[in-house]
């Protein structure tokens, strides 16, 4: 994507919203004064009060800003440091400028190292620093952030990069993905095929995993970590204040380890390492020598990693081979399990005593609790709130990661121009609006530790992308955790747009500007809708070939046309954006749709006039084109609001079942005069993606039932679960 911003970031930062301090994530509480303390690019610390590693990482932190920062005898610094034991939480810390320095009290090496970011920030030029007084702790313990790093694989030097970004936000947890299908990234040496074989593929995917047929990149690709290297970066993120908690998948997720030992597979039948994306049926055998290789394998995680916490995974795990395998049914036997999810339990629970007795907790994805939750597992609910809950109910520690908030693969704007992605819509706003303990009792929320954003990276090839899909979002998710998001939303993407981008501008981090594009308005009116333009930022000014515009206007049509806008978004001379609209008109444009299904709140775009509002739904989906179901039937009627002519009409449905999504099997199509009497129009399997009535009719209501199948069949990905229907706009013609 191509944005202009030369410019930008300097004037917003003479605009700065004093909603929100120069610091993100927003202190607890911050105070100015009238004192101005004068340093000329030189700080000076008391050295040996700062562990000696930390150190160097201060002084290559603030000699980016060109502040040098030396080491000084106690009564001659400028920073004044003092230990304190009487903060609440071990994170928080308080720092004050006043005319003679830097007064910085903590209580733990996370709350200095949190000082220390803080005032990195609050540094705007190399000479001086205006009076303030902060004091500042953080809302959640756990504050994470999720990569893949199978799916695609990044280097340590890149990983590093990464992990500064998340330093300078205050998160405190590195949650590293390290094995899946389609890669095994982490050398373990008694087993050393699992990195030889495992970490390869012969092929990738091209394009989304929808797009039929398949196109596929034929190179060799992979990579592993070396133990040393990932001993390297636990080191280096350390001293940043950052854990990293490390994920080996099971007993899911497994094809590549199977590749290089098919031995632990049900079938032991050789496969290759995935290069495709989705589940598949080729899971780890419950058998007694698999649950004994990966103990093998955990022992020298356990070496490399130690995090207080090992992540086991345990989601999206087929059962069909279990079924039919006799190993496993051997096992179920034994133990008197009755169903496969009992046998997922028995498994996990295994490895747990094994975890547990090394001095570790392990952490799984929500399907851990199907079949009963291992005693002392914590759990991270990433398919809703819903396992969270359930989780806390039971007194279990957990992390909330819902798909609605926090999977930073989604896309965050709907334009042509936005690079390809998973599916799914989560604009920055959205994120912000997260609320880690919702729908929770008072008596639970104890044990929600915190949340943590995840980054798959199926279509995220490179770093660069990765960064593009986390920033902003990142500094939205940093405030929520720290300080709840207390500042106005508005205020929040005033003071982003004004200082933190010029940040990562400085840091050679990628980013996205999609937050700053003008949310559409939808306002029906008699000839057809009317979109308003609103404003992200007060200063931001909208215009359509050189004329400021505020709102656009589309007329109905009795053929379907297509109207197309360049909308360029700019604050003075400057440029931030320019986005692409393409509207289409039809007879059912603006007219009210009445559902008796009623859309799911994530895919709700534009509610009753969701589908007659223009906006046709690209493929790949981007989420707030469609309008998405979780139902087997689905059910609207379209009022035309008079008697109305007409020769055509046809709805466009997805099918992407590698995201829950399944094409509709069958339509029903139903006419009425009246709203009361409704006669069939036409009944039918749907063989393609259209539903299609061309026949010459008079109506007023038009109700449109949809089937679609009651489940994902076994071994697709969402197995068990109702499948998603998304559906596109009611075109209607002569």
């Amino acid at each position: 994507m191509k944005i202009t911003l030369a410019g930008l970031l300097f004037i917003f930062t003479t605009q700065l919203s004093a909603q929100h301090s120069l610091v993100f994530p927003e202190p607890s509480n911050v105070e100015q004064t009238t004192d101005k303390f004068v340093f000329n690019g030189r700080l000076t610390v008391d050295r040996t009060k700062i562990p000696e590693d930390l150190f160097p990482y201060l002084q290559q932190l603030f000699g980016r800003q060109s502040i040098h920062l030396e080491p000084a005898a106690s009564k001659d610094a400028s920073i004044h440091l003092q230990q304190i034991q009487t903060f609440v939480y071990s994170e928080g810390y308080q720092l004050e400028v006043t005319n003679s320095g830097i007064d910085i009290k903590y209580s733990s090496y996370q709350s200095l190292c949190n000082a220390f970011q803080t005032l990195n920030q609050l540094i705007q030029n190399p000479k001086e620093l205006a009076g303030i007084h902060i004091s500042d702790q953080p809302a959640y313990a756990y504050r994470g952030v999720h990569l893949d790093c199978s799916r695609h694989y990044f280097t340590i030097l890149e990983l590093r990069k990464f992990i500064d970004q998340m330093a300078k936000l205050k998160f405190n947890r590195f949650h590293w993905h390290l094995t899946d299908d389609q890669g095994w990234r982490i050398e373990i040496k008694k087993y050393p095929k699992l990195t030889s074989v495992g970490a390869w593929r012969d092929s990738t995917l091209i394009g989304h995993f929808s797009k039929q047929p398949a196109e596929w990149d034929r190179s060799k690709y992979g990579g592993y970590y070396t133990q040393e290297e990932a001993k390297d970066l636990v080191a280096y993120a350390r001293i940043r204040g950052i854990e990293i908690i490390p994920e080996i998948e099971m007993p899911g997720h497994a094809s590549a380890a199977i590749a290089a030992y098919p031995e632990l597979s049900c079938t032991e039948k050789q496969i290759p390492v995935v290069g495709t994306w989705g589940v598949f049926d080729d899971v780890f055998c419950s058998q007694e020598k698999t649950r004994s290789f990966l103990k093998d394998v955990l022992d020298e995680i356990i070496e490399i990693f130690p995090s207080k916490v090992i992540h086991i995974g345990g989601d999206e795990c087929p059962k069909v081979n279990w079924e039919k395998c006799p190993k496993c049914q051997s096992i179920m036997e034994q133990n008197n399990l009755k169903t496969s999810h009992e046998l997922q339990s028995f498994f996990i629970r295994d490895i747990e005593k094994h975890v547990n007795a090394k001095g570790r907790t392990i952490i799984g994805w929500d399907e851990i609790l199907e079949g009963g939750l291992a005693p002392n597992a914590q759990v991270m609910s990433w398919q809703g709130m819903e396992g969270g809950i359930a989780a806390a109910k039971l007194k279990h520690q957990v992390v909330m990661t819902p798909t609605s908030y926090c999977y930073f693969d989604y896309y965050q704007s709907g334009h042509p121009s936005e690079p390809l992605a998973i599916g799914g819509y989560l604009p920055l706003e959205k994120v912000y609006q997260f609320d880690p303990v919702k729908g929770l009792e008072d008596e639970y929320k104890r044990y929600i530790l915190g949340a943590q954003a995840n980054l798959w990276t199926e279509y995220l090839p490179n770093i660069q992308a990765v960064e593009y899909n986390a920033f902003p979002r990142l500094v939205a998710m940093a405030e929520i955790l720290w300080n709840k998001g207390k500042v106005p939303y508005a205020d929040f993407v005033e003071a982003l747009s004004g200082n933190y981008l010029q940040q990562l501008r400085n840091d050679g981090v990628r980013f996205s500007t999609s937050f700053l594009d003008p949310k559409l308005e939808i306002r029906p009116n008699q000839t057809g809708v009317n979109y308003g333009l609103i404003k992200p930022v007060e200063d931001v000014v909208f215009s359509v070939n050189n004329e400021i515009v505020t709102g656009i206007s589309i007329e109905r049509t009795d053929q379907v046309r297509e109207q197309r806008y360049l909308i360029h978004s700019n604050i003075g001379d400057q440029e931030l954006r320019v986005c692409d609209y393409t509207f289409i008109s039809h007879l059912a444009l603006g007219k009210p749709v009445s559902f008796a299904t009623k859309p799911h709140e994530k895919y709700d775009h534009n509610g009753s006039l969701g589908l007659t509002d223009g906006v046709v739904g690209k493929k790949p989906w981007k989420g707030n084109e469609w309008l998405g179901f979780n139902n087997d039937t689905v059910q609207f009627t379209l009022d035309l609001e008079a008697l109305t002519s007409f020769g055509k009409l046809q709805i466009e449905t997805l099918n992407d079942p590698g995201s829950w999504i399944y094409r509709p099997e069958r339509f029903v199509i139903q006419l009425s005069k009246d709203g009361k009497k409704f006669k069939t129009a036409k009944k039918s399997n749907l063989n393609g993606d259209l539903i299609l009535l061309t026949k010459k009719m008079k109506a007023r209501y038009i109700k449109v039932t949809i089937f679609n199948k009651e489940l994902i069949p076994q071994g697709q990905t969402g197995a068990g679960f109702t499948p998603w229907t998304f559906i596109n706009e009611i075109i209607l013609t002569k």
